[in-house]
């Protein structure tokens, strides 16, 4: 095409220049969402079910405490892998389904958005464990600090296993493999109860303290892990 045809046409079809731009763009600011207002907004996006099965299996604990067996608190610890499974199941949704670049597309990162939804998750189920430790520990008189940590020490196993399990397994496999790892230790624990019960007895505290301790570690690298993870794919 000829240049001053070329020139021509880039005349006749110049946008005019724009009126009261700065003005326009300050009425139409983006709005940023704080801490809380995140959490809030992440926490719709958590599946119905996912708020019902841990109430669900909430009340379980609490129908199998109203036994007035002994061995109540260390049976019911037995459920908690459970609720593991239920957070980590929510947590790679994405992953599980292949909508991680959908997610990449938002305006969030989906760091942020991943973070708050375990946040969200992990919250309720934090104030579950809260309220059935004392509750446990007057009916079954075992101190409240040992019923937390019977109950603690296998959700944070679990939530560890799972979690490794979900970055390294991809699709439907992957849901499996944290099933089973979650039966796995629910097993372990029952088993534990019925071949070796002086494992729960008072002066052992110290050795499932240890046990707690080095779940919580791994729960916190996963956790880390998952999160790197999640921002080196957010710039691929």
């Amino acid at each position: 095409m000829d240049k001053k045809l070329k020139r021509a046409l880039k005349q006749a079809f110049a946008p005019p220049p724009p009126e009261r731009k700065a003005a326009f763009l300050r009425t139409h600011r983006r709005r940023e969402l704080g801490p809380a207002a995140l959490l809030l907004t992440q926490a719709g996006y958590v599946r119905w079910w996912t708020w019902a099965g841990s109430c669900a299996l909430f009340a379980a604990i609490l129908m199998l405490a109203l036994s007035s067996e002994a061995r109540t608190v260390w049976s019911s610890s037995a459920l908690t892998p459970l609720l593991a499974l239920i957070a980590v199941s929510e947590t790679s949704r994405a992953r599980r389904y292949g909508m991680e670049e959908l997610e990449l597309s938002c305006r969030m990162p989906r760091s942020a958005a991943l973070l708050a939804r375990m946040a969200a998750v992990g919250l309720l189920h934090l104030v579950l464990l809260g309220i059935t430790a004392p509750i446990l520990s007057r009916w079954g008189e075992v101190g409240v600090l040992r019923t937390g940590v019977y109950l603690l020490t296998p959700y944070l196993l679990t939530v560890a296993l799972g979690m490794e399990l979900s970055r390294r397994v991809r699709g439907q496999a992957g849901l499996l493999a944290c099933t089973a790892a979650a039966v796995l230790v629910c097993v372990l624990g029952m088993w534990a109860l019925s071949v070796r019960p002086e494992l729960y007895h008072a002066e052992r505290i110290r050795f499932w303290g240890i046990a707690l301790a080095l779940a919580l570690t791994a729960s916190v690298f996963e956790f880390v892990q998952t999160v790197k993870e999640t921002e080196e794919l957010q710039w691929t």
